[in-house]
């Protein structure tokens, strides 16, 4: 182990040893019960901290606090007002960035330099460009056709979002939602997942200095079985917005129902990626193995299952092992790694059950095999891993794995194709690899999925927000799913 990922290291004094405390009402507090849980590292298994549960007077006091918010000194600040907040907190993540990307790294177990320049640098990003979507916010306005008036729509926030962040990404995709929560004029309530929380709990503490009203954002960690769900049934909560999995989000919809709250649900994925005979070979085999491997595969749009036209489909295959075989698996702190643990114990228990069971339905091409050497053999480490000659109908191939599993399939014509892209119950995202513009544009249309990726892997997340397919998402997406409209309207004497 290198000097740079010892346990001398000085970045681990950066942990504190008292828990990391909920942010509720503009304070830094214990949680009412007193209690913890720990955070748990993925890289060796070993407790690193504790961060404070919230329990049901927490909730009661965090959503009456954004609600006072909501409806007083935060609800009456104007764009210009918002955008200027944004830019506070994207100075506070700025002059904390290495920090924030080691507690991202040691928790999460995302690779210190993806931390640093991915995460981080989305996280600025996000604010910067909802900072400039406060100051761009307008409805519309039509004369009516018979000219006996004028209608306008008004845009306003919602009031109390809460939101429900995912374990994989949950500093960048938190400081995103709540950018965009922020600039809309609502109060937010965040709920990191407890797998991964210690990023977003010490971005928390950080939020004091960002001369916020009481209550403009608060900050709940614990179980999603109890806190989540108080969030979810509290009737003074106007939106629930939940980033995560199938079942979870079954859950929420029903609790929400109660008070017909809006909800909004970025769920999972079994994402297709089509390559054609004619394919940029190179350009598409790179884009292939980042699509499926990157974050460990632990990315809803994760391209998990390749179907390659017959003609290269050995030769494309023989590329990718080679590459996956290349991908350096490793410490997170390490800066030469590219690809950390996954999450934890018994998400790679899960992985492993699908290893094996796709070790029997098709062709292991690479990967496969638990690694023995001292350091990988403690931690959640898990080599990228191929699968060939995979039919429609294997469990590796329909069902969502979340981690550095890759599917490759053969195909003969687009159709085939087609049918077996589509031949799934989500509808996340999906990426088509051909020089033929007419293929690529035929191709899109009849893909049923939220995203598609024409000769690269992943989107813009801020210009484009979609949202997929079937049982991939529900809801509204983007800014405006964190506002009203209203609709005003004027008569007009002749």
């Amino acid at each position: 182990m290198s000097e740079a990922v010892s346990t001398l290291d000085p970045r681990w004094r950066s942990i504190s040893t008292d828990p990391y405390p909920l942010l509720i009402d503009g304070r830094l507090v214990p949680g009412t019960s007193g209690s913890t849980f720990p955070a748990i590292s993925p890289r060796d298994d070993r407790v690193i901290a504790q961060i404070a549960e919230a329990g049901a007077e927490d909730v009661d006091m965090a959503v009456g606090a954004a609600r006072s918010a909501a409806d007083g000194a935060w609800g009456r600040t104007t764009p210009k007002d918002r955008a200027a907040a944004l830019g506070r907190i994207a100075r506070l993540i700025e002059s904390h960035a290495d920090e924030l990307a080691f507690l991202e790294a040691v928790d999460q177990g995302t690779p210190i330099a993806a931390a640093l320049h991915g995460d981080i640098g989305m996280s600025l990003d996000s604010l910067a460009f909802f900072a400039g979507r406060a100051l761009d916010l307008r409805g519309s306005a039509a004369v009516l056709a018979d000219g006996s008036g004028v209608h306008h729509e008004l845009l306003e926030p919602l009031g109390v979002v809460v939101e429900i962040l995912p374990w994989n990404g949950p500093l960048w995709t938190g400081v995103q939602r709540l950018a965009a929560i922020l600039a809309a004029g609502n109060a937010a309530i965040v709920k990191p997942a407890q797998l991964a929380s210690l990023a977003f709990m010490r971005l928390a503490q950080l939020l004091l200095e960002a001369d916020l009203p009481p209550g403009a954002v608060g900050v709940l960690a614990g179980p999603g079985g109890s806190v989540g769900q108080a969030l979810v049934r509290d009737p003074r909560v106007d939106l629930i917005s939940l980033t995560g999995g199938i079942e979870t989000g079954i859950r929420v919809l029903g609790q929400a129902a109660a008070t017909v709250k809006r909800v909004s649900l970025e769920l999972g994925g079994k994402n297709p990626n089509i390559v054609f005979a004619d394919a940029d070979f190179d350009l598409a085999a790179m884009w292939t193995t980042i699509g499926a491997f990157s974050n460990t595969g632990q990315i809803c749009v994760c391209g998990s299952r390749a179907l390659v036209e017959r003609p290269i489909y050995e030769r494309f295959l023989d590329e990718l092992v080679r590459r996956a075989q290349a991908l350096r698996v490793g410490d997170p702190l390490d800066p030469a790694t590219e690809l950390g643990p996954v999450i934890g114990r018994d998400h790679a228990a899960k992985i492993w059950g699908y290893i094996d069971a796709g070790a029997q339905e098709s062709r292991l091409a690479t990967g496969g095999r638990r690694y023995e050497d001292p350091e990988r053999s403690r931690g959640c480490y898990i080599p990228p891993t191929i699968f060939a000659d995979a039919t429609p109908a294997c469990r590796t191939a329909r069902e969502e794995i979340f981690g550095p599993v890759l599917t490759v399939m053969p195909f003969d014509t687009l159709d085939e194709a087609l049918a077996i892209a589509n031949d799934t119950s989500y509808g996340l995202a999906s990426g088509v690899f051909t020089r033929d513009l007419d293929t690529a544009w035929s191709v899109s249309r009849r893909l049923q999925a939220g995203q598609v990726y024409v000769n690269q892997w992943f989107g813009p997340v801020l210009e484009a927000p979609s949202q997929g397919y079937r049982q991939s998402g529900y809801g509204a997406v983007g800014l405006e799913k964190y506002m009203h409209g209203k609709n005003v309207y004027f008569g007009v004497r002749p």
